[in-house]
């Protein structure tokens, strides 16, 4: 596949419910284990490290999250916006930090699962030089076309880009992001030659698509669901295995005739690697407790994001089945970035 860069969904139910100096060996051996905490963590105000700029979608979900949590743990929780480099400045820079518990990391699987494949000179490793916390929110994808693309469903698309070979592009929010590799993974599973061009974030992408530009990209409910009745985008398939509660009328890919391309996407908080498991602890049950909140439930379903509390062991387990999985599309899709 070739790329070029350009000139330039909606609610749910709210009932939905590190290690200062680099060791050789890497950074999660750079600090030692501490004594227990103590009884009065936290007794200062706590960061969350968003590795991208402030408004975007991990953003907009870490500031309400960050308040619910600084009622639950009695002191400011901050948010530290670090972007640049895909998200790894921000992601280094939590590895790096002092394993108390007063520096995490609010992140997208993008960040955690693809980006220590694809950017080789990556200095931090989540499965070396970070704890999960837990996850936070699970970001469906969807199939997105502009209105006026002469085709009405999935398999029509795909038969409209089979004809046209090198001809139909699809936009994303970033090179080696996660909408890139999912329009990767489909070009792939349906054996279409497909035209990447990525824009400098989700917004510019899709004001092209509505316009015509580009024929196709992937995004999550928060950003579509104001365009959804306007007439000018139509949805055509979701990339979770099942359908969304929210769009029950919008069929899966594989249900749609692209099976194989289904993708996890979703946001979770991580702390520096050797961080006390009681201050892990803590954290994981103020997270927990945070997301069955009504009213940030309810802020939540009103964006388009879907709450998921999840332990500390599933996104460990995401991370590491996720990995294998992406690895192969990178590899297949020939996919390079500095």
């Amino acid at each position: 596949m070739t790329s070029r860069i350009p000139g330039r969904l909606a609610r749910r139910a709210l009932g939905l419910a590190a290690a200062g100096l680099v060791a050789a060996t890497g950074l999660a051996q750079a600090q030692p284990q501490g004594q227990s905490p103590p009884a009065s963590y936290p007794n200062r105000p706590i960061r969350i490290v968003v590795p991208f700029a402030a408004g975007g979608g991990v953003d907009t979900v870490s500031r309400p999250l960050a308040q619910a949590l600084s009622g639950i743990l009695g002191q400011p929780v901050v948010i530290d916006n670090r972007p640049g480099a895909a998200g790894n400045i921000g992601m280094e820079h939590v590895a790096e930090s002092p394993p108390d518990g007063y520096t995490i990391l609010h992140s997208n699987s993008g960040v955690l699962v693809t980006n220590p494949i694809l950017y080789s000179n990556t200095r931090a490793r989540p499965s070396r030089d970070l704890l999960p916390v837990g996850q936070v929110t699970t970001d469906p994808l969807l199939y997105i076309i502009p209105a006026s693309l002469p085709v009405k469903d999935l398999r029509e698309f795909v038969a409209y880009a089979r004809a046209r070979p090198g001809q139909v592009s699809f936009a994303s929010g970033g090179a080696g992001g996660v909408t890139h590799l999912v329009g990767e993974l489909f070009a792939i599973r349906a054996g279409l030659q497909l035209i990447h061009v990525p824009y400098r974030g989700a917004a510019p992408a899709l004001t092209d698509l509505i316009a015509g530009r580009v024929q196709l990209m992937f995004d999550t409910l928060g950003l579509v669901q104001s365009h959804q009745g306007a007439n000018s985008i139509r949805l055509l398939a979701v990339a979770t295995p099942e359908r969304l509660a929210a769009l029950p009328d919008i069929p899966t890919a594989a249900e749609a005739g692209v099976p194989g391309a289904e993708v996890n996407s979703w946001q979770a908080l991580m702390a520096p690697a050797r961080t006390d498991p009681a201050i892990v602890a803590k954290l994981t049950a103020a997270l927990k407790q945070a997301l069955a909140s009504p009213e940030l439930l309810r802020l939540y379903a009103e964006r388009g994001f879907l709450p998921t509390f999840n332990p500390p062991e599933v996104v460990r387990d995401n991370i590491e089945s996720e990995t294998a999985t992406w690895t192969e599309v990178i590899r297949q899709a020939e996919i390079k970035l500095e």
